[in-house]
């Protein structure tokens, strides 16, 4: 998965590491969490294809109507014909590669999930990957991610009706 995707170039910005975000359009500090998300961006818009416009990164959750100081790292979001408006569809979570995957990332994610009101939510710290679905009141983890399409199907279809 996330293995063929390598971190972009590094540029040295007033004497800084940094990787030029396609998606914010700006230079970013060189950081093992920003190096994941620099690895995931690629593999959502190629291997998901994630239209690059309706990815948001470092979103504040605020920005969502929450009363939440937090920073989701990655939203998709899919826009909601009904209300005529973007919503968020999934989250992604980052964590650093030498961050281990435990409980607490878990949590972390399905808050921000449940918060969004995601049908999708993915955790990585760049080696492992997961992926998981709201079915239900609970999230159930996929083998595989779903592509944009079949995520944002599966979100129009009631809740529970995923294969």
């Amino acid at each position: 998965m996330l293995k063929d995707f390598l971190p972009p170039h590094i540029y040295r910005i007033e004497g800084q590491p940094s990787y030029f975000d396609p998606v914010r359009k700006k230079y970013v500090l060189v950081t093992p969490r920003e190096t994941v998300r620099q690895r995931v961006v690629p593999y959502l818009i190629r291997e998901l294809d994630v239209p690059q416009k309706m990815i948001r990164i470092g979103e504040k959750l605020s920005y969502y109507g929450l009363n939440f100081r937090h920073r989701a790292d990655i939203v998709i979001e899919h826009f909601d014909p009904a209300e005529n408006i973007l919503r968020p569809l999934a989250v992604v979570e980052c964590k650093s590669a030498e961050t281990p995957i435990e409980d607490s990332a878990f949590n972390e994610t399905f808050d921000y999930a449940e918060k969004l009101n995601c049908a999708y939510c993915i955790l990585t710290n760049g080696e492992n990957l997961f992926c998981f679905y709201l079915d239900a009141e609970e999230y159930v983890e996929l083998e595989e991610v779903p592509n944009y399409r079949e995520m944002v199907k599966a979100r129009q279809e009631p809740l529970g009706n995923v294969e």
